[in-house]
This record gives structure tokens, C-alpha cells and sequence, in this order.
């Protein structure tokens, strides 16, 4: 009798078994019916790379470490994060505003230079002026990396604001400058010059269009200070330009090719000597505030040379 109803049972198993197999036809099912009305995947890593370019044109970062700095323009760029930064300024007293949190972001003015040290990726903003005169800014906007300590030299275009600079002199140069003997001074400051560095309390920027370039003149050798520089202290300024050897032969620099009424010493580096197509740098320091008196009258030459 179980051996009937086990049977039977299997049997009905069986039959619908059968019957499933025989009724059971899956369609084919195009793959746009699994993925019509629904948005697609987003995937962030792409998002963030597609983002970027268009942030970083919005905000273009300017990495030279010379920095001419036009007026009502904000210059963006990177700086140490964990490190000391260093920003050498055209101003003789910068006055530096900036709304900072103090625990994690340090600014501090020593003469025309100032520090930037923070432990946050956030940006920080500085508006620089020379103490009590707020006529002009330069503005800066400074963004933490994992880089390096950075050094950044804040230039004026073509000696905008030079005039200002000489008339108002430089306490901290003048003050250098009389530490010590008037030739150990001229010493002194070609040694800076030569060396890569600013004098103390010394300004630097670009010689404008407006200021006499130095009057030099010498056999085999052409000199040009249109790309020069020039650097001003309070009794001294110096201006930098470049000597070419324009010869086949070996040519002598020397000192009186650049003399002048005004000029208080000549010096080149690093070549005196110059081979055939060489260039060396030249350095005339000349006296501030010096200003030659024309005769109140004239006299008539003998042999009418004038």
C-alpha cells in the first residue's frame, strides 16, 4: 500500500514537472526596455576629473616666483602647507591685511618681506600696501600645497611707483647703508647683487620706460639695459644690464666704459674677460638725489666747439 502511494506520488511530481516544462517560455526582451526612463550611472571619480579643468579655469594659478603685479589684479598661487613662506615685497614698511585664522595660519612683516606659514588647505587671501599710503595694492591670493617652501618676489610693472620709493627713501637702507665705510658699502651691495640676493631694506623692480638707462660705451661690446633692473636704497640705487661681446676677439670689460657725473662705482660679473659672443652683468650704482646744476651762464669757446 505505501509502495502504491509513493508511486502515485512521484507520478503527480512528474505531471508537473512535465507541465511546466511545456508551459514556461521566457520571451527575449530587447536590452533598451532594462534601461529606458532610468538616469545613468554617476560615477565620482569621473565627476571630480570632469569638474576640475573648469575650476581651474575659472582660477588660473600663476607658479613663476617673480610676480609683476598690475594694479586691481588678484595673482593666484601655490604655496608651502607645513612651511614657511617667504614673499619679498617692492614696499620699504608692507602693511599686510588678511582675514586669517590665527591658529592655523601666521603672517608676519620683517622690513619688505613677509612671512606665510599655515596648517590648513585653505586659501589665503593678503592685501599688501606701503605703511600709510593705501594708493595702491597688491593684491594676492595664496593656495596651500604639498610642495615645497616657496619664495615669491612681488614686482611693480616697469617701476610703477619708483618715484614714490625714491622720494620717500628707506629707513632700514639708510641705516645699513651708514653702518658702515661709503666704499665697504658699494662693496657690500655688488657682493648681494652678485650672489642672487636683495640688499637690505633695498627695493627692487624693473627699470621703467622713464628712467635714464646708464651711458656705456666701449669697443666690442654692446650693452643693453632694456631688460634690466634696478635696485633702490636710500643714498644709493643700482641698475642692472647686460655686456655682450660682439667680436671674434677676447674683449676687456672695464669699469669707465659706464663713468659718469653721477655714478659712484662700475662692476661686472661674472666674467671681466669675455670670449667671443659672452655675456657678463653689469652693475652702475649711482647716487640718489644727486641732480646735476646746469651753469647760469655760458661761455663762448675759442674754437667753437660749443
Amino acid at each position: 500500500m505505501k509502495i502504491k502511494s509513493l508511486l502515485a506520488a512521484a507520478g503527480i511530481a512528474m505531471a508537473g514537472v512535465a507541465h511546466a516544462s511545456e508551459q514556461v517560455d521566457i520571451p527575449i526582451v530587447p536590452s533598451s526596455v532594462m534601461t529606458k526612463n532610468v538616469p545613468p550611472h554617476i560615477d565620482s571619480k569621473k565627476t571630480s576629473s570632469q569638474r576640475s579643468p573648469v575650476n581651474q579655469g575659472l582660477a588660473k594659478i600663476n607658479e613663476n616666483a617673480v610676480l609683476v603685479m598690475e594694479q586691481g589684479v588678484n595673482q593666484i598661487v601655490p604655496i608651502a602647507i607645513d612651511h614657511p613662506n617667504r614673499i619679498v615685497t617692492p614696499f620699504n614698511r608692507p602693511n599686510i591685511e588678511s582675514v586669517i585664522d590665527s591658529k592655523v595660519t601666521k603672517i608676519q612683516a620683517k622690513g619688505n618681506v613677509a612671512y606665510v606659514s599655515t596648517t590648513s588647505e585653505r586659501p589665503v587671501t593678503l592685501f599688501i600696501t606701503e605703511h600709510g599710503d593705501q594708493s595702491r595694492a597688491l593684491s594676492l591670493t595664496l593656495v596651500p600645497r604639498e610642495i615645497p617652501p616657496r619664495e615669491l618676489f612681488l614686482q611693480l610693472p616697469d617701476g610703477v611707483g619708483l618715484g614714490h620709493m625714491i622720494a620717500a627713501g628707506n629707513e632700514k637702507a639708510e641705516k645699513w647703508e651708514s653702518s658702515q665705510p661709503y666704499i665697504q658699502t658699494i662693496r657690500e651691495i655688488f657682493r648681494s647683487i652678485a650672489l642672487g640676493e636683495v640688499p637690505q631694506g633695498y627695493s627692487m623692480t624693473r627699470i621703467p620706460a622713464s628712467m635714464q638707462r646708464p651711458s656705456c660705451s666701449a669697443g666690442g661690446l654692446s650693452f643693453d639695459f632694456s631688460i634690466g633692473q634696478v635696485l633702490m636704497g636710500h643714498n644709493l640705487s643700482v641698475l642692472v644690464g647686460v655686456a655682450t661681446n660682439t667680436t671674434s676677439q677676447p674683449v676687456e670689460f672695464k669699469e669707465a666704459a659706464c663713468g659718469g657725473w653721477d655714478v659712484a662705482a662700475v662692476a661686472a660679473w661674472p666674467l671681466n674677460v669675455l670670449e667671443p659672443g659672452q655675456r657678463t652683468e653689469v652693475y652702475v650704482a649711482k647716487k640718489v638725489g644727486h641732480h646735476r646744476k646746469g651753469p647760469i651762464s655760458k661761455r663762448p669757446s675759442l674754437v667753437g666747439a660749443y
